[in-house]
């Protein structure tokens, strides 16, 4: 599987206060470690392939994963910059720099720069999360226990039970609708969408209709 958006705001505490990734709507399953695909996520954790449209391997999210790891040592994302242009050529051409190591330790650093390689064959994961684990930035971590959740977490939300909402965003944002001149996408737009088919479902029964190519019958 490749998740294609790790970032702070798809990442919640449970009532325990152990993290648990939200929105898989970017998910693609079934992606094998050699296969290569297409989409694109959040700027901000674009990685260099997919900036410069090349198909992606599962290694596409370690350097999401250094990203996410960086901004949470450093409050900013790497190569963040207000402008989308100059931030998506900061992320394939600028050096990765680091603030004071009471900031960034040596062990991070060496993490982040191996996670952060725009090289996607020889990034840190390439060859499994394992090799990941592995890093000596997580030599305390045991991955059994934490698999289990067996780690005290250093923070637990007040909650009242698995319903409570309190802790989320009270604002709310207002909808509005995206309207353009043309209606008719693009033929580089329609290509980001090839593989992937929807049909109006139809009032009767016994028909078919179609959602992401899997074809499904409505039973009479």
């Amino acid at each position: 599987m490749i998740y294609c958006d790790l970032r702070p705001e798809n990442i919640l505490l449970d009532l325990t206060g152990h993290i648990a990734l939200c929105d898989f709507g970017l998910c693609k399953i079934d992606i094998k470690d050699e296969d290569r695909t297409k989409f694109y996520r959040t700027p901000e954790y674009l990685a260099p392939e997919l900036l410069l449209g090349h198909e992606y391997t599962k290694s596409v999210d370690f350097w999401t994963l250094g990203i996410l790891l960086y901004e949470m040592l450093t409050g900013l994302p790497p190569f963040y910059d207000k402008e989308a242009n100059d931030m998506c050529e900061k992320i394939i051409q600028e050096p990765l720099e680091f603030p004071s190591h009471e900031i960034v330790p040596t062990a991070a650093r060496d993490l982040l720069t191996r996670l952060l390689d725009r090289d996607p064959q020889s990034r840190l994961g390439a060859n499994g999360a394992d090799e990941i684990k592995a890093h000596y930035f997580f030599s305390n971590i045991d991955w059994c226990r934490l698999l289990q959740k067996e780690y005290e977490p250093a923070f637990k939300p007040s909650m009242i039970d698995v319903l409570d909402t309190s802790n989320f965003d009270k604002k709310r944002r207002r909808l509005e609708d995206s309207l353009v001149k043309d209606k008719a996408l693009s033929q580089p737009m329609q290509d980001q969408f090839a593989g992937w088919s929807y049909n109006q479902p139809v009032a009767g029964f016994g028909d078919t209709v179609t959602y992401s190519s899997f074809p499904r019958t409505i039973p009479e």
